[in-house]
């Protein structure tokens, strides 16, 4: 199950349950990182996901997205295990937590067999425009994939995403907007439009045979990003999961 993260509260920290991320008692919120996980790893059994000793999943599945908990500024221990058998360590590595950014640590699966995880900063665009969010593509699906995202009757958004790679975040005007995912070959015009908007002047092309389509929905002021998970050859078909930063 996916635990609630208690916010700390001063100058004594709430009292989580065992299972829940442990909160050290110093002088303020601004003293930690906030990090969650994504499972996008495409195995037929759940893992427990860990920082040190704070469980933020002890079943998690792919697809599976954490809440996000507490992490002091500094280096700590990311671990992911079997959750049949604690004993197997399927991934272990220090990773380096600021004191006031968010990240997403994705577990995937290993271009050498296994898994690794990725760790993303959530840290979103600042200073938009009044009636604008931003929006960004990470490729977190399977060794040696990339795409084209695509924005039909406009043209492309971003291109060549290649397997592991996080695109940078374009300014996107507020709205709903249905991009198609692509391959690689797709889309001849070397041009990426700068602003994302329903109205942008493009190619005016259809993405042929696009291989998923994703429906966003652009609020004024948020940062949101789409993980693209899974393959074609297993039960986890390739899919989006679009998160909030």
């Amino acid at each position: 199950s996916t635990p609630t993260f208690p916010t700390p509260t001063l100058p004594t920290p709430s009292l989580p349950s065992p299972d829940y991320p442990m909160f050290p008692n110093v002088p303020g919120v601004s003293s930690f990182s906030e990090t969650r996980f994504l499972v996008a790893a495409a195995n037929s059994f759940p893992v427990r996901l860990s920082v040190d000793s704070s469980v933020y999943d002890t079943n998690a599945r792919f697809g599976t997205v954490t809440g996000r908990g507490f992490v002091s500024d500094g280096f700590h221990t990311v671990t992911v295990r079997r959750a049949d058998d604690l004993r197997a360590i399927l991934f272990q590595k220090s990773f380096p937590f600021r004191a006031g950014e968010k990240t997403t640590l994705i577990v995937i699966d290993s271009g050498q067999g296994g898994m690794d995880v990725t760790q993303v900063s959530d840290t979103g665009c600042r200073s938009l425009p009044a009636g604008s969010g931003c929006y960004r593509v990470a490729n977190m699906s399977y060794d040696g994939s990339v795409y084209n995202v695509t924005l039909p009757g406009s043209g492309v958004i971003f291109r060549g995403v290649a397997y592991n790679t996080v695109t940078s975040f374009k300014q996107a005007m507020c709205g709903s907007y249905l991009f198609d995912i692509t391959g690689a070959a797709c889309c001849a015009s070397p041009r990426e439009i700068s602003v994302i908007a329903s109205a942008a002047a493009g190619s005016g092309a259809v993405s042929p045979n696009p291989l998923l389509s994703v429906s966003v929905e652009i609020q004024s002021g948020k940062s949101y990003t789409t993980y693209l998970i899974g393959n074609s050859w297993s039960e986890y078909s390739l899919r989006a999961v679009t998160l909030e930063a």
